[in-house]
């Protein structure tokens, strides 16, 4: 009976979106939409994954190459489009490391696109901003930072420590992807965000990608 109804709302969504919504804590309310067969995560102003983010993040990595073997950071999982990314179309097999800060959208994740913990898939509910302050030092090639509520950037972002921290977690090599929109400006220690960067050490390359988002693709220079 389940798998019928699947199949009756599939067929439904190619008539009309169907929408349900569940309540946040931190991004009010979400909604997944299943629409022509495709299903999205949405906040009422934005998309958490699986629609135009995920072309922004697919077309981001296309700057910042690891192997296969190299293990990831994710932090901010919404719906966890970007595991799905790494794993299918880059063929990470290397453990990933994702960290989410609301526990409503890690049940939804699991529930609706299949995103679950497992060996190669670490989920944890954490503030960002407090967990890279304990994560092992240069232990990652990739951090995909998507750091979102709703349409707002937390303050966090604005804290050069947090960049510090960043820059000691990513091996000799690796990259940082940050997404962000094209009106976002972030000034730590005073400094506009990619002449920051840029003197702690990264290579910055500053990308506008459709209309209303950018991304930031830092590089640490091998030793």
């Amino acid at each position: 009976m389940n798998k019928l109804l699947q199949l009756l709302r599939q067929g439904l969504s190619y008539l009309m979106p169907l929408t349900r919504r569940v309540s946040s804590e931190y991004s009010g309310q979400l909604e997944i939409t299943l629409h022509r067969g495709h299903k999205e995560l949405n906040t009422v102003h934005a998309n958490y994954s699986y629609g135009s983010l995920e072309r922004v993040l697919r077309y981001g990595l296309l700057f910042a190459p690891t192997k296969p073997t190299e293990p990831a950071l994710v932090l901010g999982l919404g719906g966890g489009s970007v595991v799905k990314l790494l794993r299918q179309e880059r063929g990470l097999i290397a453990p990933v490391t994702a960290v989410e800060l609301d526990a409503a959208i890690i049940r939804l994740a699991a529930a609706e696109f299949g995103i679950r913990a497992d060996a190669q898939l670490q989920v944890v509910c954490a503030d960002a901003f407090e967990w890279v302050k304990t994560a092992p030092e240069a232990n990652f090639a990739l951090v995909v930072v998507d750091l979102f509520l709703d349409l707002d950037l937390p303050a966090g972002l604005h804290d050069a420590g947090f960049w510090r921290q960043l820059y000691r977690l990513v091996l000799p090599g690796g990259y940082v992807l940050f997404n962000l929109l094209t009106t976002t400006e972030l000034w730590p220690d005073g400094q506009e965000l990619p002449e920051f960067l840029s003197d702690l050490g990264f290579v910055v390359r500053d990308l506008e990608v459709e209309r209303y988002n950018r991304l930031l693709v830092l590089h640490k220079p091998a030793a």
